[in-house]
């Protein structure tokens, strides 16, 4: 990753990001011709350093940190699904967070929401004031609303070093939990508001990648070697109880992590899905909440290639899966895709086919026409030599799903 770009470029980017606005403002709503699908996408945010920023649905609003650390909250236009701002810098939280590079470089992610049944937090990194920013540098803090609407700060942890916190994302939770690493790669989690309830989560390996919380649950995945096979264990914080979920053939998640969610088109029951070998998504089911895991659903990368960031969300009944897809014999993503769980999946190529733009961080969110995916878009043809840094970047764009208006999704 480069260093911060000079000035002269971030003048050139406020240029072409006010001529991409006006452009997007323009474009009607993404349509279906004569019943068909459509493949799309248009410019939703042109700034630059909008990296990693995280969605919530029901306030309409996401949260990420610029390039000169500033952590923002900003407003989502139900109705046509661009930003407000246009560049995202709404609501200044703090403005000693990590920088849109230590996301990428140093801590891996970027704020997270953490729902709570009395208003939803902010949970994020921050360095120790005047010291390296490094892993061992590295501590969590909270942001929320007070009683007068102003988003005000703490520390959590403030004396360990902890970074990249995950939250429970659980409507009316009045307990929500926390996971994230230390910096050996140990992982742990909390209840939000009770740094006493940490614990180690011996079992899963050292490692950077995410440790998932379950939604509808109080449990977390990861994976682990059995007999030199990745294979997915969940962990039940309360009682202590690990299970071992998957025995079958192939790596699951080498370079992802598994989700878990409750399928209303199967009764409620927990899914679980997995990329395998890079290339197979796999989906499990558990009957009435007892009993083994039984494969659902094998669907493989379309033509040949890896697939990147795949995430479920349900949506109007049924229950939908998003990835990035990149093209034979490469490991970087160009297209986004989106399948479901049908006797015939759906597997719909969302993007135009063009491989000469990098599409990364696949995130949903419901507008008025139905679920949209947004993605960083990058050119690395603008700078060869770093292809995901900051003056390759494009912005964030979006994709129209084709999945008519319904009620809000849960993700």
């Amino acid at each position: 990753m480069s260093k911060e770009a000079p000035m002269f470029h971030l003048s050139l980017r406020t240029a072409c990001g006010l001529a991409l606005v006006a452009a997007a403002s323009s474009l009607a709503a993404p349509a279906a011709v004569a019943g068909t699908f459509a493949k799309n996408e248009k410019v939703v945010a042109a700034q630059f350093d909008l990296i990693d920023p995280e969605y919530n649905q029901q306030r309409a609003q996401f949260t990420w940190t610029d390039s000169l650390g500033n952590l923002w909250v900003a407003g989502i236009d139900r109705s046509t699904g661009l930003f407000s701002p246009a560049n995202g810098k709404g609501t200044l939280i703090d403005s000693g967070a990590l920088t849109s590079s230590e996301v990428q470089n140093i801590v891996g992610n970027g704020p997270e929401w953490a729902l709570h049944a009395n208003g939803d937090f902010i949970v994020y990194t921050k360095f120790l004031p005047n010291q390296a920013h490094t892993m061992p540098n590295a501590r969590m803090a909270m942001a929320q609303l007070d009683a007068a609407g102003a988003w005000n700060w703490r520390w959590l942890a403030s004396s360990l070093p902890r970074n990249a916190p995950y939250a429970s994302k659980n409507a009316g939770d009045a307990n929500p939990s926390v996971t994230y690493v230390d910096p050996q790669g140990n992982h742990y989690l909390r209840d939000l508001l009770s740094g006493t309830s940490e614990q180690l989560v011996s079992w899963y390996p050292q490692s950077y990648r995410s440790m998932r919380l379950v939604k509808g649950a109080r449990a977390v995945l990861f994976v682990a070697p059995v007999n030199g096979v990745s294979q997915i264990f969940r962990f039940d914080y309360d009682s202590q109880a690990l299970a071992q979920i998957t025995f079958d053939d192939g790596d699951k998640d080498i370079h992802s992590v598994p989700w878990s969610w409750q399928a209303p088109e199967f009764a409620n029951d927990f899914l679980i899905s997995t990329l395998v070998n890079d290339t197979e998504l796999r989906v499990y089911r558990q009957v009435d909440g007892t009993g083994p895991y039984t494969l659902i659903s094998s669907q493989f990368t379309p033509n040949a290639g890896t697939m990147n960031s795949p995430e479920p969300f349900t949506y109007n009944g049924k229950s939908y899966l998003f990835f990035a897809v990149a093209p034979a014999g490469t490991n970087s993503p160009t297209s986004i895709y989106l399948t479901d769980l049908g006797v015939k999946p759906l597997m719909r190529q969302l993007t135009p086919t063009d491989n000469s733009h990098l599409r990364l961080d696949p995130e949903v969110f419901a507008t008025a026409a139905g679920p949209v995916i947004y993605f960083n878009r990058y050119n690395p043809k603008a700078a060869p030599t770093d292809p995901k840094g900051p003056l390759a970047s494009e912005g964030i764009f979006s994709s129209y799903t084709g999945i008519g208006p319904g009620p809000a999704p849960t993700n």
